[in-house]
């Protein structure tokens, strides 16, 4: 009887700290989708990722056209960090070089997480300790050359590549918002 217990007892703590384990490498529970408000699916959505860099960007222009990457071509854009999206239920990326209003460039990176939770999940898993809440504009950070925010089911990120088009960023990101109902 004494071994029995001594086995039970050596293979119960390996056996909570594997069910643990377990636990956190899950991906998040699907989002529920409120009653009555259907999402875009496909071409829908497609449509409607594209709408977003048409029209007045504070400036910024698109220089060639916008890239639109499905799973696959996720893991051929931003290789390695593919699998955190996917995991979170990542739908569609739109992905564009633009210039500023004087031409300095950027990239914006618009990525469609299917729901608003799936968004916060990703912003909040890539929230860079150095990054600094940008004020009046809830749910966005913004750090050396860079500007990240969600809004609704997007999550942005815009990458500059000088002072000049840093300091364009906080403009076109409101522009992006602004469009994201």
């Amino acid at each position: 009887m004494r071994i029995f217990i001594l086995i039970v007892l050596a293979l119960v703590p390996p056996a909570f700290i594997g069910w643990m384990v377990r636990q956190g490498l899950r991906s998040p529970a699907p989002a529920v989708q409120p009653a009555g408000k259907a999402r875009p699916s496909g071409a829908e959505a497609d449509k409607t990722l594209l709408a977003l860099f048409q029209g007045d960007l504070a400036g910024a222009k698109v220089k060639d056209k916008v890239g639109l990457y499905d799973e696959k071509g996720l893991f051929d854009y931003i290789d390695g960090a593919a699998p955190i999206f996917i995991q979170r239920h990542y739908r569609k990326l739109a992905a564009a070089e633009m210039a500023s209003a004087d031409g300095a460039d950027m990239v914006c990176d618009v990525y469609d997480m299917a729901e608003p939770a799936n968004a916060q999940s990703i912003f909040d898993a890539e929230k860079s300790a150095t990054a600094k809440p940008v004020p009046d504009f809830p749910d966005a950070i913004s750090g050396p050359m860079s500007f990240v925010f969600r809004a609704g089911r997007y999550y942005v990120k815009l990458t500059a590549f000088d002072a000049k088009a840093e300091a364009a960023l906080p403009g076109l990101a409101k522009a992006l918002k602004g469009k994201m109902k």
